[in-house]
């Protein structure tokens, strides 16, 4: 096995990259003249580049060392993760997508606005920027430093954490979603090279996929676990983990104002459909690298490290900076999407209710503030991340404990009539008090199971109140209600939506 350090020539592909994307993402920043360039780009994404951005925003730092990580601890069965994105992508094209583009928002929670009312899109606003302080923020650069320790093991982990920060805050605060989007083309695709990299080499290093057999269990090789399972038993695919699918693809705020920023409807499904499709090969590059790992290094101690070792071990110099460059592409690629997402959530959901009167150049100024303040925030609490079992077990069991009220209150005003203000709003704030509690108690149960309680608690609340709380004489707007019509789906896009399915289904097949 090859084992080598970082030389001249690894450095110089990093700083290479490195210039180039700041380049261009500070180009981007002489485009942004009003709240629609910087939060939305205008509204002109075309879909290669929207899927493309979808999937490197997707494939976070955070992502592909839990993802890598996970498939050491746990075996292929964090592939379920992925293949059931698929199915939740397609559910955005189909119900959550003709919504939002009818109504014209700029953030996910102003749909609740227009549905409901303005408090109960503050209450989703206010959660969504914790989620995106906690998880989305903290676990990328905490896996960016993780990364960073490995080739430099003389700099502690906040040093690294400050030194991401810094790096990809810069263009991403000044530049808003295009600068974002324009370097996610690049990224993507540098990501999808450098994870082939490591998996192949990693597949040679093991010598075949009969040494893996007799290295691994066979359940660490097998997609559906029993339901007793503490890795992803089967029952929890159709529960919990479809429901922080729905909530991660088709609600929150990072992945769908790139589908606001589409040219059309029709762009922004094909977008969608394609990040789907990129969605695939993810087994092959980033869980069966962690499937392989376990036979390298059966003994190695901390699941998070699996990647950086892979990297350093396996490839040869030059070669081992630019897969290195492909990870910072994909940190940068999260930290970007998540500031500019989390400044339009404060600026337009907050600060311009508030100040109605405040210019374009003022929005764009308080969303650069609000976007540096956000990656403050998650610097200081990525080194935190360290004392859990592993970042793929803290960025899931988060996700499980704070979505399902969110998804229950969406789909209550998407697809029932009846609900009304009072009844989404109080959902919103006993389901998150409910979740409060559960994660002080932390039940004897799977966080996907324990999702499913949250969710369905939730919907009883909402059922409850719309029936016994009188709501406001104001009917549901028409154009935030699902319609039939949005179901009809053009051919394109439905035939890539039926052989999407039917990958899907031959990949959970081979590995039953």
């Amino acid at each position: 096995m090859h084992s080598g350090s970082f030389g001249i020539y690894d450095w110089g592909a990093v700083a290479v990259y490195v210039a180039v994307i700041l380049a261009v993402g500070f180009w981007a920043t002489l485009q942004d003249r009003t709240s629609d360039d910087y939060f939305l780009a205008n509204r002109s994404l075309r879909w290669p580049a929207l899927g493309l951005s979808l999937f490197a925003t997707n494939m976070s730092g955070s992502t592909l060392v839990g993802l890598v990580g996970g498939a050491y601890q746990m075996g292929v069965a964090v592939y379920n993760y992925e293949w059931t994105a698929v199915v939740a992508l397609i559910v955005l094209i189909a119900l959550f997508l003709p919504a939002y583009r009818r109504l014209g928002i700029t953030t996910a929670p102003e749909f609740l606005e227009r549905r409901f009312d303005a408090r109960t899109r503050r209450g989703f606003s206010a959660l969504a920027l914790v989620g995106n302080v906690l998880i989305d923020m903290a676990g990328t650069l905490y896996a960016g430093a993780v990364v960073l320790r490995v080739i430099v093991p003389g700099w502690s982990l906040e040093v690294c954490v400050g030194l991401l920060a810094l790096l990809a805050g810069g263009y991403a605060i000044a530049g808003g979603l295009r600068a974002a989007v324009h370097t996610d083309v690049m990224q993507g695709g540098l990501l999808l090279l450098g994870a082939a990299a490591v998996s192949g080499a990693a597949y040679g290093a093991v010598g075949g996929w009969g040494e893996v057999q007799a290295g691994t269990a066979p359940s660490m090789r097998r997609l559906l676990q029993p339901a007793e399972s503490t890795v992803a038993p089967w029952p929890g695919l159709f529960t919990g983990m479809l429901l922080l699918g729905v909530y991660y693809w088709c609600i929150n705020q990072v992945m769908v104002q790139r589908t606001l920023a589409a040219r059309s409807l029709e762009e922004a499904r094909r977008g969608a459909l394609f990040a789907g499709v990129l969605k695939l090969p993810v087994l092959f590059l980033m869980v069966m690298p962690g499937l392989f790992a376990a036979v390298l290094y059966p003994e190695l101690g901390t699941p998070d490290l699996v990647f950086p070792r892979l990297t350093v071990d396996l490839l040869p110099d030059g070669l081992r900076g630019l897969v290195l460059v492909g990870f910072i592409a994909a940190v940068m690629s999260s930290v970007d999407s998540v500031l500019n997402a989390a400044s339009a959530l404060l600026t337009m959901d907050f600060y311009a209710a508030l100040r109605p009167e405040a210019s374009e150049e003022r929005l764009v100024a308080v969303g650069r503030m609000v976007a540096a303040a956000v990656l403050v925030l998650g610097a200081l609490i990525a080194p935190q991340i360290e004392q859990f079992a592993s970042l793929w077990t803290y960025l899931q069991s988060a996700l499980a404990y704070l979505t399902p009220p969110i998804v229950a209150v969406f789909l209550g005003g998407l697809f029932v009539r009846r609900v009304h203000p009072h009844a989404a709003f109080y959902t919103l704030v006993g389901g998150s008090g409910l979740a409060l509690l559960l994660l002080a108690l932390q039940p004897p149960l799977h966080f996907l199971y324990v999702a499913a309680l949250l969710f369905g608690a939730s919907l009883l609340l909402m059922g409850g109140l719309t029936w016994a709380v009188p709501g406001p004489a104001r009917p549901a707007p028409e154009a935030a209600l699902w319609r039939r019509a949005d179901g009809r789906l053009g051919r394109p896009v439905l035939t890539g939506v039926a052989a999407l399915l039917a990958a899907v289904a031959i990949l959970i097949t081979a590995f039953w």
